[in-house]
């Protein structure tokens, strides 16, 4: 009995001892980068786009210190299969414990062989003491689906279309409306393997126009739908201010910006019209005339 009684502590002993010496953590490799994607870390990081960069379709690459030490990133770099490499910020950026910076950057082109949210968007942060961080990017907005859609639709209805505004703004039927020329023009591209039949570009349909934190419909005149955009075709739309507030003109963004929603070869999208330099002045003139403001 006292022999059974020893030997059983011994085996205890001897259990205890192996798992002491095999169940602890592994050490890591040397020569591990210092953070792997999504692993936690002194980094964190996230894409999204401002205001500022809807007309521009450029995007922000986020970076927070997570940990407690300050640090100075150097570069940022987006890595996502959906669009081309060179969506990059460099500088300098200081940064302190828990401080989230936003840097503004040129979103590179889309790849639109590659599906718009099968992806997991990482950053790769270089900061000054040399050290590189990659972490997995949040995309809390959905930013970067939505902005691949886009450029890919567009890149489509550019092998049907081009267009633009004219850059003269027309007179209404009242002192409080003005008319937009939204003009069509021929592709620019060759149609290449998206053409239809006998090389022929696809057909592109005005199937409605939006308004924006601008302008909006004259409802005399309701604007045009159905209208097929064959090179040299011209749609007049009669505006009218969507907004008599100061502060639509002070802190406009994208009010001059006119989404048109196509039908190009059985796909349906939004492009973006830009108004260029005069017309957007003339723009503002004419919401600052039709609201009464003083002249000045």
């Amino acid at each position: 009995m006292v022999r059974s009684a020893a030997a059983a502590r011994a085996l205890c002993t001897l259990v205890a001892l192996a798992c002491a010496a095999g169940c602890s953590p592994a050490a890591p490799p040397s020569g591990a980068p210092p953070s792997a994607p999504g692993s936690p870390g002194p980094v964190g990081a996230a894409v999204d786009q401002f205001r500022d960069e809807y007309a521009s379709g450029s995007v922000v690459l986020q970076v927070t210190d997570t940990g407690g030490a300050p640090f100075t990133v150097v570069r940022a770099e987006l890595d996502d299969p959906r669009f081309q490499d060179g969506t990059v910020w460099s500088g300098s950026a200081d940064l302190t414990a828990g401080q989230t910076l936003s840097l503004p950057t040129a979103l590179a082109a889309a790849r639109c062989d590659r599906g718009a949210s099968d992806a997991a968007p990482s950053l790769r942060v270089h900061l000054a003491d040399g050290t590189d961080h990659t972490v997995a990017a949040a995309d809390p907005h959905a930013v970067l689906p939505r902005l691949h859609g886009e450029q890919c639709f567009a890149q489509q209805a550019a092998l049907a279309v081009r267009l633009r505004l004219e850059d003269t703004l027309g007179a209404g039927s009242t002192p409080s409306t003005a008319v937009l020329t939204l003009a069509a023009d021929a592709p620019a591209e060759p149609t290449g393997s998206s053409a239809g039949p006998a090389g022929t570009p696809p057909q592109a349909i005005l199937e409605a126009v939006e308004g924006t934190t601008l302008l909006g419909e004259d409802p005399g005149r309701p604007w045009p739908h159905g209208v097929i955009l064959a090179p040299g075709t011209r749609v007049a739309l009669a505006v009218r201010p969507a907004r008599c507030d100061p502060h639509a003109v002070a802190e406009d963004k994208v009010g001059t910006l006119l989404p048109v929603e196509l039908g190009v070869g059985g796909a349906m999208g939004v492009v973006k019209v830009a108004a260029l330099p005069a017309l957007r002045a003339a723009l503002y003139r004419f919401v600052a005339r039709a609201c009464g403001w003083p002249a000045g």
